[in-house]
């Protein structure tokens, strides 16, 4: 005897979401979209590198492989020995990063360098390292995050859009790498390459808005009721 036909439908709209919720499961967790911002500004390095969802996936690890391959490029741009220890590292970051981020990489700027397109190339390496290093363990989270944060909302201050972000960085890149500075990560980018990325979703800069999401946006403190009295200060 053939099932009705409403059972039929019932059993494969039950399926269907039991096999929506196990998709559910198997995709990576998405980051908040104040942190992917602040990680879409790394994209020039981590397609080089080949981090597709470096930017996106909250729950991103390093593979052993990948460990050794990054390691002594990190510890290059930190300024350490390549066979620097991990506990080296960490030291190193706890005592720098927080409070020199900011002027790396523009401290050692050519008479004849642009300050603004060095900026530009500052903020990339800014956020790859930092993810990075978080990734290695080598940083801690809260850390990381205040600085990616801080390093997005400066790009934000000082650039008008993705595309005036963009051109700078390939100013930046060249004037670094025509002073004999060391590029362990980068790859060609060119306008070409940049039109790609503003007309395409794939890379990310044209789903996200310029300016994104403040650094940090705290709620506003709520509007007393109309009737509440106003309050007394008792301090000095």
């Amino acid at each position: 005897m053939s099932q009705p036909w409403w059972f039929n439908v019932s059993v494969v709209l039950f399926a269907g979401w039991w096999m929506y919720r196990f998709a559910r499961q198997l995709m990576p967790e998405r980051l908040p979209a104040r942190r992917r911002w602040a990680l879409a500004l790394a994209q020039p390095f981590a397609v080089a590198t080949r981090f597709g969802t470096f930017h996106v996936s909250a729950d991103l690890v390093m593979t052993d492989a990948m460990r050794a391959r990054f390691r002594p490029q990190l510890l290059h741009q930190m300024g350490l020995r390549i066979d620097a220890s991990g506990d080296d590292a960490r030291a190193h970051l706890a005592r720098t990063l927080e409070a020199q981020w900011f002027r790396a990489d523009l401290h050692e700027l050519l008479p004849t360098d642009d300050p603004r397109a060095a900026l530009a190339f500052a903020c990339a390496r800014t956020a790859f390292l930092a993810r990075m290093t978080m990734l290695m363990g080598w940083l801690e989270p809260q850390v990381a995050w205040r600085v990616l944060l801080l390093n997005a909302q400066r790009a934000q201050d000082c650039f008008a859009s993705w595309e005036d972000y963009g051109r700078s960085f390939i100013v930046g890149r060249r004037q670094w790498v025509a002073a004999f500075r060391a590029d362990p990560f980068g790859a060609a980018f060119d306008e070409k390459t940049l039109a790609e990325w503003l007309s395409s979703r794939k890379r990310g800069w044209r789903s996200l808005p310029w300016p994104g999401l403040a650094a940090f946006s705290p709620e506003p403190a709520p509007a007393p009721m109309p009737d509440a009295a106003p309050s007394v200060s008792t301090s000095p």
